[in-house]
């Protein structure tokens, strides 16, 4: 503002030269120079001297042409004004009247000192006064080059330039009004200006005048109106302001878009030669029709007691609006890409803004700022200009992320930007910072719930210091300071003092990229370190290490490690001491090393997954749990033979084992595979099933009880492969594999060798490895040998000669470990056992104990090669009766399913076919069979009779059975046995089972004496059972099996002299059996109706060897019924004797009965008939005597009643109606005699 005032009052300074130029138009020509002198001297009020030529000219039109103009002197006596050339054409017609018109005037290099006396005034207003003919000159263009004004403030003791004074100024009078454009140097500020003028007022003196100045360097242009007074001899410009962003300043934005309205402010101010106030100002953004607006006030004294005062309070700003970009959302973030950029941007426009030379204070403070997805909230800033920048009292912000940032200290901007204070920024969400500082979020800041610091910090380009170093990183506390140094272009020393509770260095990095960018690696481990830390717990790269103290330095490649001491990192203490310098061609160096840990599984597991992966480095992991209570010590050398070599030497002891290894390779660096390789370790161990976990195996825990060594050599020249020879030792046993094998990752042991393998009794070995083998407990003495060829992850066993226990094996064989490990190819055993294929998927068949089916349950999973083998066996054991001989099958097994498939062979004198399946599907057992004999023979089949070894049945058999069945135990597995068959015999014979036993038995039972009970019958009958066998032709039994019991149902068989019906249930999970024969004799003419001569045997107990029970029931009740009936023979002849007599006496008795009822009837008869002619006879001689009496009284009147009785009152008895011809006697009948019948006894 100053500037801009100097520049106006020294267009005031022209103005006078031109007066004092135009002077001598109104003199006499004749003593032009020194009536020039006077007449300007007279008209500016101040002396007026030309020192140079003077040349001027009349016609065509007056001409003047001044060098060496000055004006002055001032109180010191130095000119106020000088001009080194000054000339002016005029028009010679308005000279003539009265008027001087200039066309053209050009002032060249003209200077000026403008003096602010103590008191405030200006020392060219001292002295006489002017007398300036204002409205008598006109000015139409005005040329001036090359000036300079020199301000002198003798109140703050500073002195002001403008240089390179450009302007074309006209005026229509000298009075004004004044118009001018120009560019000048305010103190090194280069920029343009325009002023317009007004004639000053009468009454005031008050020049009203319009300013405005483009800083050149400056975005934006200020506009000035008011008007320019003299008070108490000080000048004063008071009125209106207003600024406006200029448009190059502006964003640019597509066409599709409104643009946005550049930021715009006004408000009032009074400048004048101590100071510049603005008493309110309005700052404007975004629309013009609704704006953001910051208000506030501002204050600038240069004069005896300097001061700045800004004052900024305003609304939330809505940066989106601002751009008129509000759906950018978070398109919209800024590119910059880490702290250090944004804050380097910060400094950058901080930078731009002018510091005030004056004592002051700025305050800024807004709620918010709205950019795109980013939102600064409570902004408040309190800062003082302090010469070279700023002093900042306060400055806090709320960044993104709930990120709270104060500082308070000195910002440095002038030459090179610094910071020296207190600095403190603590994020409660660190994901969201990071989000808008780089745009992507690193996981191990996205883990974190809160990170920050606070220090006393001296931050410049050279020195980055933080003393008083209190850092929080989630739950990380540290203490300490930090300091980074790059000075001169010098590679940078990062210097690092730290301790506290725990720091996770995979947060602290993605922190720290944040601060510095992407090139965190590329500018921190190029540079020297020297670290000092000691932590109770460290996590980097996903590892957590405990009790860390450490120190280190790493310096242009080289580092050396004073102390390296981490109590537990995933189970154990690492203890580590060295140093290393060189290239990497060229390195060289020691370092003690001392590992401790109770299970190194953990740790081994640590390291592989952070180191690249190599099968040695698995193989290892897989075998750590065998280290236990490893106590080891490493010696480490590079370069000690002047090369890049490497060497080692291990030794200690881990889970008893004495372990002591040399390793040596002569260029670490090589990357062609061509570096010389050697390698020699031992390990020695009382337990040899130790050894075989340390190996690689997977050993059961139980001991083998014996001593053992193995040891490994390894040798390469740098060749394709590498001479590698493994031997193990112990008591009886030796076994050794040496070969060429590749060391490389690609084709890690690929090559050819053989194996041997030589033992007493390799059975505590094979148990001691986890390999299940048949007849467990009486030794195995082994003889094993094998051309072995390695590549692809597969093993070739070729030329296979082995004999195990009398056992002789031969084959060629295939290991695929490509994925899961299947063996293929060809076998041939001596035999094999079906229970121990089964182990190898269900685990253990049978409980050891006590024999029976295993009740445990089974595993998961058990972890066995996928197998397809051509089986051949000599002779296979399928644990049911008679091995098979010569089998021949396809033995395959995968995800746990075992199958023996295209089984042939021959059993129990036939041909066996078949197929078999065992699986396990997690923890759940199945099976599936299918079985097919043909011409089987039951003698082979059953177990032969105890007396005389004769098998109790004959016969060539065809069986058939299909089951399944599934469980968690192998006891439920079979006792969960669903299926079916059938059992076809042609000519069955049954030895002990005489079925023409009946006659034998009526004839016994014929001497029964007494009753006849089932001990006396079964003691006839179990005599003769046995006496005979039994035929049957065209046999079927079919069959069904439920629940792992075998039920055989309604079978009837037919001979000539009986009939057999049997069912029968065979549990094959306890091997017992129950069932019953029912055999109903012919008995042919002997038959009895209502009972049939039978007899039922049960059988019980195991199926080899059950026991018989006789059941002679029916055939004791077809012996009493026949016994019964024998009798009620007897005894109804008997009967009938009896019942004859009684019959006969019953005829006897109904023979006299008859007699007498007849004797009786021919009485009644006889007095009946006797009665009816007595009434005949009466009723005769009545009838007789009524006629007579009819007659009589005919006769004589009726003179008497007819049919009265007789005068005595008798009625005369009729005669008999019998004719006397018939000679019937009347006489009495003689008396009855009584029957007698001698000859029935008892009847009489």
């Amino acid at each position: 503002m100053i500037g801009r005032l100097l520049v106006f009052l020294g267009g005031l300074l022209v103005v006078a030269l031109f007066a004092a130029l135009l002077g001598p138009m109104f003199v006499d020509w004749t003593d032009f120079r020194k009536d020039f002198e006077d007449q300007a001297s007279r008209i500016l009020g101040k002396k007026v001297t030309v020192h140079g030529e003077v040349n001027a000219r009349l016609l065509p039109f007056p001409s003047v042409t001044l060098h060496d103009v000055t004006v002055g002197p001032d109180s010191e006596g130095a000119p106020l004004v000088t001009v080194s050339r000054f000339s002016l054409d005029a028009e010679l017609a308005p000279f003539l009247s009265g008027e001087a018109r200039i066309f053209d005037m050009r002032i060249e290099e003209p200077k000026a000192r403008i003096r602010l006396l103590a008191d405030g005034t200006l020392d060219w207003l001292r002295g006489s006064s002017a007398e300036i003919p204002a409205r008598t000159v006109v000015l139409e263009k005005v040329h001036v080059t090359g000036g300079e004004i020199e301000f002198i403030d003798q109140q703050s003791g500073r002195t002001r330039k403008v240089s390179g004074l450009d302007a074309e100024m006209t005026a229509a009078s000298l009075a004004g009004p004044w118009t001018a454009d120009g560019t000048a140097v305010v103190d090194g500020e280069a920029g343009g200006f325009h002023l317009a003028s007004q004639q000053p007022n009468p009454a005031t003196g008050a020049i009203p005048l319009k300013l405005r100045l483009d800083p050149g360097n400056r975005p934006f242009s200020l506009d000035l109106e008011g008007d320019l007074s003299l008070a108490e001899g000080k000048p004063i410009y008071k009125g209106r302001f207003q600024g406006q962003w200029r448009d190059a300043y502006v964003e640019k934005v597509p066409n599709d878009r409104k643009p946005v309205p550049a930021p715009r402010a006004k408000g009032e101010f009074e400048l004048t030669n101590e100071r510049i106030v603005v008493p309110a100002y309005r700052l404007e953004l975004a629309e013009a029709d609704n704006p953001y607006v910051i208000t506030g006030e501002a204050k600038l004294d240069t004069g005896a007691k300097p001061e700045f005062l800004l004052t900024a309070e305003g609304q939330q700003v809505d940066v989106n609006r601002l751009a008129n970009d509000g759906g950018q959302g978070k398109t919209g973030r800024n590119a910059a890409g880490s702290v250090r950029q944004r804050l380097n941007l910060l400094i950058a426009m901080a930078a731009e803004i002018p510091v005030p030379t004056v004592p002051g204070r700025a305050n800024l403070k807004l709620p918010a700022i709205v950019a795109g997805d980013t939102v600064l909230r409570d902004i408040q800033i309190d800062i003082r200009p302090a010469g070279t920048g700023w002093t900042v009292e306060r400055a806090a912000a709320v960044l993104p992320g709930r990120t709270q940032v104060e500082a308070r200290g000195k910002l440095t901007l002038i030459g090179s930007p610094s910071f020296s204070g207190d600095l403190l920024v603590a994020s409660t969400q660190p994901s969201g910072l990071a989000s808008w500082v780089s745009g992507v979020v690193d996981p191990a800041i996205r883990q974190l719930k809160s990170a920050g610091f606070s220090a006393a910090v001296n931050l410049t380009p050279d020195i980055q210091r933080f003393e008083k170093l209190e850092l929080a990183i989630g739950e990380a506390h540290l203490n300490g300071r930090l300091e980074r140094q790059s000075v001169n272009g010098q590679p940078a020393t990062l210097s690092v003092d730290l301790s506290g509770n725990e720091i996770d260095l995979d947060a602290a990095r993605a922190l720290g990229a944040l601060i510095v960018g992407d090139d965190l690696d590329n500018g921190v481990f190029a540079q020297r370190i020297a670290t000092r830390m000691k932590v109770g717990k460290l996590v980097a790269y996903g590892v957590e290490s405990h009790e860390v103290d450490t120190i280190f330095t790493l310096d242009s490649g080289s580092v050396s490690v004073e102390r390296l001491n981490i109590g537990d990192v995933a189970g154990a203490s690492i203890r580590a001491s060295g140093s290393a310098s060189g290239s990497l061609l060229d390195y060289t160096g020691k370092a003690q090393i001392a590992f401790q840990s109770a299970d190194p599984t953990p740790f081994l597991t640590m390291a592989a997954a952070q180191l690249p992966p190599h099968p040695a480095l698995a193989w290892l992991v897989k075998s750590a749990p065998w280290y236990a209570d490893a106590n080891m010590q490493a010696a480490v050398s590079l370069g000690d033979a002047g090369g890049s070599g490497l060497t080692a030497k291990f030794s200690g002891t881990a889970n008893g084992s004495t372990i002591t290894a040399d390793y040596a390779v002569d260029d670490i660096a090589d990357f062609t595979g061509t570096a010389a390789l050697k390698m020699n370790a031992t390990l020695e161990n009382p337990e040899t099933q130790i050894l075989l976990g340390q190996a690689g195996l997977d050993p059961l825990p139980t001991g083998t009880g014996v001593a053992g060594r193995l040891s490994l050599d390894v040798s390469d020249q740098g060749g394709e492969a590498a001479d590698v020879a493994l031997r193990f030792t112990s008591a009886g046993t030796e076994a050794t594999a040496s070969g060429q094998v590749s060391l490389d990752i690609a084709d890690f042991l690929a090559g050819a060798g053989k194996v041997s393998v030589t033992s007493d009794d390799l059975e505590p070995f094979l148990m001691s490895a986890g390999v299940a083998m048949p007849a467990v407990g009486g030794g195995l003495p082994t003889q094993f040998s094998a051309d072995v060829k390695l590549a692809d992850r597969k093993a070739l066993f070729d030329r296979i000669e082995a004999t195990l226990d009398g056992n002789a094996l031969s084959g060629d064989l295939s290991l695929d470990l490509s994925g899961q490990p299947k063996i293929e190819g060809q076998l041939k055993a001596g035999r094999a056992d079906l229970a121990w294929l089964a182990e190898t998927v269900l685990g253990p068949v049978s409980d050891p104990a006590t024999g029976k089916l295993s009740q445990e349950a089974l595993p998961a999973r058990v972890s066995e090669p996928d197998l397809d083998i051509a089986l051949e066996v000599g002779n296979f054991s399928s644990g049911i009766i008679d091995p098979v001989i010569g089998l021949s099958a396809k033995l395959r097994r995968s995800g746990g399913e075992l199958i023996l498939d295209d089984v042939t062979g021959g059993w129990l004198g036939g041909t066996l076919t078949g197929r078999l399946m065992v699986a396990n599907a997690d923890g759940t057992g199945l099976y599936q069979s299918r079985i097919t004999l043909a011409g089987g023979d039951l003698a082979d089949a059953l177990p032969a009779q105890q007396e005389g070894g004769q098998a109790a049945a004959t016969g060539r058999f065809d069986f058939d059975l299909v089951a399944e069945g599934s469980g968690k135990t192998v006891s439920e597995l079979l006792g969960s046995t669903n299926g079916s068959g059938s059992l076809k015999v042609g000519a069955l014979t049954v030895s002990k089972l005489n079925l023409g036993l009946l006659p034998q038995v009526l004839e016994a039972a014929g001497g029964i004496k007494g009753d006849i009970t089932e001990d006396k019958v079964k003691a006839i009958a179990a005599g003769l059972i046995d006496a005979g066998p039994g035929l049957f032709q065209n046999v079927v039994v079919p069959f069904n099996m439920t629940g792992g019991v075998m039920r055989i149902q309604n079978v009837t068989l037919e001979s000539q002299s009986a009939k057999l019906d049997g069912e029968a249930r065979l549990n094959v999970i306890d091997g017992t059996m129950d069932g019953t024969v029912h055999i109903a004799f012919d008995a042919g003419d002997d038959a009895l109706a209502g009972a049939e001569p039978g007899i039922r045997l049960a059988y019980a107990g195991e199926i080899g060897a059950p026991a018989r029970q006789l059941d002679v029931g029916d055939l004791t009740n077809f012996l009493s019924l026949r016994a019964f009936e024998r009798e009620r023979r007897r005894v109804e002849a008997l009967q009938s004797n009896v019942l004859e007599k009684q019959r006969l006496r019953r005829e006897v008795v109904l023979h006299r009965y008859r007699e007498d009822e007849r004797q009786k009837a021919e009485a009644e008869r006889a007095r009946a008939a006797e009665e009816a002619r007595q009434k005949a006879e009466a009723e005769r001689l009545a009838a007789e005597e009524a006629a007579r009496r009819a007659a009589q009284a005919a006769t004589e009147g009726a003179s008497t009643p007819t049919g009265q009785p007789l005068g005595d009152g008798t009625f005369t008895t009729p005669e008999m109606p019998v004719s006397p011809d018939e000679k019937v006697t009347r006489d009495s009948l003689p008396p009855a005699k009584p029957l007698q019948f001698e000859s029935l006894p008892g009847v009489n």
